[in-house]
């Protein structure tokens, strides 16, 4: 099936193929910082719909079935020149690998693209480069994860290699457990990426991304996350702050930086997850690309980095390097809480039942901790998913615009 909106002849040589969209309220912003920066081909499993004036033409495939996707994409090859391929969600990287080496666009390296459908061997790029990780061990069958579990030992974490609904981790005590998590991840995870069994780590969970500098990937932010040990067996994200000013920032940034180098990624944004232990930061997994437009639109709210601007040109083969001064800085994220003892906003008054997804607070200083800066800390309450984006979009344009303000005083 062939859907073709207004084709655009600006921008580079040749077009952006992008793999895979969403709902409006959370990709709209990324579709219209791709399509600034040259015409898109949006190849989906849906016909588009609000993508439609930010495209050149689309194509429908099933995102999982790698040949399909080459197929459909050489259809629209055959009458435009392609540049390169850009893809959001993990489990469509075999879809954009088999594009790149079946087109001739610019790639990534090897390990790097066999590392990011399969945690597991993230882990072995990094022992193998003494980088302290998790330990995932992978697993695609019950006998697999039983084998994990006793070189991991109890407790663990089993969840999805790449899930495609959130809350799909569960924390695993016993052998009793096992069967009932490994089934509930695998019915989590998308077909073919496997399952995860891991220590269960200390400390809180940070998420590190990072863009490209002349000084080679920098981290722009840092998002923070703990988990509520009551809400078995699921674990649950109760809060997610994304805050630079840490005293691990420093630390956080030199394993993010030798995370990637271990898996040879060398531009292009990534996001390096990692577990802030008593021993110093143990990474979890490796992204070498976005996952989340949302995120994005907030970093670039807050700190002016365009990351999905710089995504789109790297994929393109071009180099796109962030203005350094504004490495560092703080950014946005949110995630729904369990329970319902926290304040709700007024809007929820009378409804008890629904939990917000944090609570707004911000610190108007400025405070610079190494190579790290924050400039803020925001954090919203909703009472479903789009009233929290419009929540978060209007606190980062009202930090943004004090900022400015202040910028102009000096």
């Amino acid at each position: 099936m062939n859907t073709h909106a207004p084709h655009r002849e600006d921008g580079p040589d040749g077009h952006l193929v992008v793999l895979g969209s969403g709902p409006q309220a959370e990709w709209e912003y990324a579709m219209q910082r791709l399509s600034a920066g040259g015409p898109l081909l949006l190849i989906d499993e849906i016909p588009p719909t609000w993508q439609d004036p930010h495209l050149a033409g689309a194509r429908i495939a099933n995102l999982l079935d790698p040949v399909q996707v080459l197929e459909e994409t050489r259809k629209l090859a055959g009458t435009r020149p392609i540049a390169g391929v850009l893809n959001f969600h993990p489990a469509h990287a075999r879809a954009a690998t088999l594009l790149r080496q079946e087109l001739a666009l610019p790639k990534a390296s090897t390990q790097q693209l066999e590392s990011s459908p399969q945690r597991h061997l993230t882990t072995q790029l990094l022992t193998r480069a003494g980088v302290d990780n998790s330990g995932a061990l992978h697993a695609d069958s019950y006998d697999q994860a039983l084998e994990a579990a006793h070189q991991v030992g109890f407790p663990l974490v089993c969840k999805p290699a790449s899930p495609h609904t959130r809350y799909a981790a569960r924390r695993v005590t016993g052998l009793p457990e096992l069967a009932e998590a490994f089934a509930a991840a695998t019915a989590a995870t998308w077909t073919g990426t496997g399952t995860v069994i891991e220590p269960l780590l200390e400390g809180i969970e940070a998420t590190a991304y990072t863009a490209d500098a002349s000084s080679g990937p920098r981290v722009v932010a840092v998002s923070h996350a703990t988990f509520d040990p009551q809400a078995e067996p699921a674990l649950l994200p109760v809060e997610v702050v994304v805050d630079a000013d840490d005293v691990c920032a420093m630390a956080i940034e030199d394993t993010a930086r030798r995370a990637l180098a271990a898996l040879g990624h060398r531009s292009g944004p990534a996001q390096i997850r990692m577990r802030i232990t008593s021993t110093g930061p143990r990474v979890i997994s490796v992204t070498p690309h976005l996952t989340d437009p949302l995120i994005a639109m907030l970093i670039e709210q807050v700190t002016g980095i365009d990351l999905v601007s710089q995504a789109g040109q790297h994929a393109r083969g071009q180099v796109a390097l962030a203005d350094e001064s504004r490495l560092g800085a703080t950014a946005v994220r949110f995630l729904q809480q369990p329970g319902a003892n926290r304040p709700l906003p007024p809007s929820a008054a009378a409804q008890p039942h629904v939990t917000p997804y944090a609570i707004l607070r911000q610190y108007a200083a400025e405070c610079r901790v190494g190579p790290l800066s924050r400039s803020g800390h925001l954090l919203v309450s909703g009472i479903d998913y789009p009233q929290c984006i419009a929540r978060l979009r209007t606190a980062a344009e009202a930090l943004q615009s004090a900022r400015h303000t202040r910028d102009r005083g000096r």
